[in-house]
This record gives C-alpha cells, structure tokens and sequence, in this order.
C-alpha cells in the first residue's frame, strides 16, 4: 500500500488561504489550479486526506479540521479492544480512518456506495489504515439492485436512495443492497459494536435490515442523523430494541438543520 504523500508547501499554501477564507481565494484557484484538483491535509487526529476546497464536507475540515466531531466523541468511548465499528455512508472516510487510526485494535468496517466517494475512500484507506475493511454495498432492508441518486456537485453528502424532489442530483447508478443482518449471518463482515448511520433519508430502511443485530447486546451504540423534535420511524424502532436516545450538540459550523443522536442502551449508558 503507497504511504501517505508528505504535505508540500503547495497543501500549506492552499489550506491557509481556504482555511482563512483569504478573499479572492476563488479567482486565484482557478488561474492556477485545475477545478477539480484536491488539496492534500492533515485532518484533527492526525489523518490525511485529498480534499477539494469546494465541497460541503470537505471546506469545513479544511476550516475547523473536522467534521461532526461530536459523532466520533460519542462512538469513542465504545471502542474498546475486540469491539467492531460500523460506518454506514462512510463518504471518503473521515470518521471511519480517524476512529480506526486512533484505535488499531477495534475493527473498522466502512460501507460507502458512490463510486467516486468509494474510490476516495480506498485512497484514503491506503494512505492511512490498510486495514480498514470497505464495501461498495448499500444497507437496506432486502437484497436488491436499486438506484442511488448522487449528491449534487460540492455535496456528496447528499447522496441517497430515497431522493427528495427538491435537490437536484448529478446522475444516477445503479448499486446493490443487502441487509446488514444477513452480511453479518453470513459471515461477511463482525456484528457490530457501535454503528453510525448517515443515509439521507433511508435510515429506517437500514435499521430494519438490521433487526437481529440491534436486539443483541453486543450492540451498544447506534448514531444517526434525525430531526430534533418529533417522531420518526428510526427512533420508534431503536426505542423498540431497547436504546434510549440523547441528542448530540453539533461542534462544527454545519448548515444543517438535522441532528445527531446517540442511541445507547440503559446499562451501557
């Protein structure tokens, strides 16, 4: 596996001006760089990542070096040695290197099916924890052939199966889906210990996929995206396998109107 690129004073140079928000900072990329050329960084915690400073994801590690950092504050704690981490929507990898970089002994499982968030994951992943176990699959809650609307251009965050008519999406592919229960019945991949979710919008679908799993204990912890107030199908099913949700404060400056919830069970509270 290549090692990690050592940062040049190109990467410091660009990472300042976006990181300062340098006026002009636009006009000056494009004379000198190519649209789509990335900046190498070294995100918080230490791992490094090819990041376009024009994306939604990627402008805010590049201006507060993380993203959702309050997701990996509430997963921390559970990873202890032997325990197995789910990152379901993975994106290019942010949270899923950085916990398996910061714990070697927890295995890291990375689900994250755009292909070109795929492809950056595999760099990042060589880059940093070869170890780090990917899959192209989306979770859902059968085994199927289903097609995955892509994020429109700078917010590949925004990439789902369940697409909203107000969002205009770049391009469609088609992906294959399985349920999480019957990769782990498989054998395919550990059960899990803790689980982040970050699906736009087919959240439910997952979680019901994955029925068996959350009603064993060894699933302590499930963090996913949700409103604030009111009910909503994830949350009725997560109470119902026993877990009691607490609200995550959001650390980063996110234009997001959604919130993070931890889901944990009363005794591993």
């Amino acid at each position: 596996m290549p090692p990690a690129p050592p940062l040049s004073w190109h990467d410091y140079f660009w990472s300042f001006l976006r990181r300062r928000r340098v006026r002009g900072f636009t006009r000056l990329w494009h004379a000198c760089r190519r649209p789509q050329e990335t900046v190498h960084l070294r995100a918080r915690f230490g791992a490094i990542f090819a990041l376009n400073p024009f994306a939604y994801i990627d402008g805010i590690v590049f201006e507060e070096g993380f993203y959702e950092s309050e997701v990996l504050a509430a997963i921390e704690p559970r990873l202890h040695p032997g325990a197995v981490l789910w990152d379901i929507g993975a994106n290019f990898g942010l949270h899923a290197i950085t916990a398996a970089r910061l714990h070697r002994e927890v295995t890291v499982v990375a689900f994250e099916p755009n292909p070109t968030e795929h492809a950056r994951l595999l760099q990042h992943r060589a880059w940093n924890v070869p170890h780090l176990v990917t899959s192209s699959l989306a979770l859902s809650d059968a085994a199927s052939v289903l097609p995955l609307h892509l994020g429109p251009p700078g917010n590949s965050g925004m990439t789902t199966l369940a697409p909203w008519s107000k969002t205009s999406y770049s391009g469609t592919v088609l992906v294959a889906t399985a349920k999480g229960d019957d990769l782990v019945a498989r054998g395919a991949v550990p059960s899990p210990t803790a689980i982040k979710l970050d699906v736009e919008g087919s959240e439910a679908a997952v979680l019901r996929g994955l029925a068996a799993t959350l009603d064993h204990p060894r699933c302590e912890l499930v963090v996913f995206e949700d409103s604030r107030d009111g009910d909503s199908e994830p949350k009725r099913i997560l109470r119902a396998a026993g877990f009691e949700l607490t609200p995550l404060a959001r650390r980063e400056h996110t234009d997001h109107a959604l919130v993070n919830f931890a889901a944990s069970r009363p005794s591993t509270a």
